[in-house]
């Protein structure tokens, strides 16, 4: 897909035709729409299909004829049937002409520029390359931030939930959350460096505003990077918060149903001593199948008193809330 702006007071407007000082951005682009821009550019095709690889690095590359500037920036995406975060490269293309990203998904970054709903008066002008590279970067940071929260917010869901029963599922949530964040921190070192070598060149920053503009990207790029080193370590905690409490409900369970065995043992005993084919005692007494009964029963209670004592007769919390059963 290839869309084309223009910028009219301060906001990027569609537009058909490839001219000077416009935004041409390509999400999943087909070889026609690259030849297109290749040829109207007379950039290098890699520049514009560095972002096509989804394991491709970032970097940033300067030539006489452009400079390419490749950055990961975060996505979602649906696996194992739920929503997940991931990271993507985008590339940022600028000439004399035009600035083009690339990109293999679709970005909220992105998105929410050509859709105009970016908080603030922010003013997006082509003209000003340096300025409007920030302003991307900027973006990507803040969406950096607000997809971080949101899986603050799913991990403390994920939290309040164990509180009342411990799945399964949950503990494979949070290692979900927890590898979204290993992509997003991974991302976000790079992308930080790349943002500091680009801060040490004075085309990025030739006037005090873009000196102000990428101060605030840096700011906010590191924050999104100390953000997700605290959340990992949060989920962690939280992580191994389940997995202790699945392995004492389970080490509970396994005690209760010694604690029967135990108890089941006794009147298997004695029914076996009396199944035997030998003389034993009492065994000519009339009632002496009664007593029999009415010894294991009591034999049973006294053992079940002592186990009690001993605090080895404690179900398991899981085994009194039907809801919080354990899945097999």
């Amino acid at each position: 897909m290839m869309e084309i702006y223009e910028m009219m007071d301060g906001r990027p407007v569609r537009t058909d035709e490839i001219k000077e000082d416009v935004w041409i951005n390509l999400v999943a682009p087909t070889v026609e729409e690259i030849d297109l821009v290749q040829g109207f550019l007379g950039i290098d095709r890699e520049a514009l299909t560095s972002a096509l690889d989804d394991e491709e690095g970032s970097r940033t590359e300067v030539s006489k004829d452009y400079t390419l500037i490749l950055v990961d920036a975060p996505t979602r995406e649906w696996r194992n049937s739920r929503e997940e975060f991931t990271t993507y490269p985008v590339s940022i293309t600028v000439t004399d002409t035009a600035i083009v990203t690339v990109c293999l998904q679709e970005l909220f970054a992105i998105s929410n520029i050509t859709s105009g709903k970016v908080k603030g008066k922010s003013i997006f002008d082509v003209s000003n390359r340096a300025r409007f590279v920030l302003q991307i970067l900027f973006r990507i940071a803040i969406n950096y931030q607000t997809d971080l929260k949101y899986i603050e917010v799913k991990r403390m869901a994920i939290e309040e939930s164990i509180r009342k029963a411990t799945r399964r599922d949950d503990l494979f949530e949070l290692h979900e959350l927890e590898s979204n964040l290993v992509y997003f921190k991974t991302s976000l070192s790079v992308n930080a460096s790349i943002i500091e070598r680009m801060s040490k060149q004075s085309r990025f920053v030739s006037t005090p505003e873009d000196r102000d503009l990428m101060d605030d990207v840096i700011i906010e790029t590191n924050q999104a990077l100390e953000m997700t080193m605290t959340y990992s370590q949060i989920i962690k905690g939280t992580r191994q918060l389940v997995e202790a409490d699945l392995n004492n409900s389970l080490a509970l369970v396994m005690k209760f149903l010694t604690s029967i065995t135990l108890i089941i043992a006794i009147p298997t005993m004695l029914a076996s001593f009396y199944g035997m084919n030998v003389s034993l005692p009492g065994e000519d007494f009339e009632y002496a199948y009664v007593v029999l009964l009415v010894a294991m029963v009591a034999l049973c209670a006294l053992s079940i008193w002592g186990l009690r004592r001993k605090g080895l007769w404690k179900r398991s919390e899981t085994w009194r809330r039907p809801s919080a059963a354990i899945p097999a």
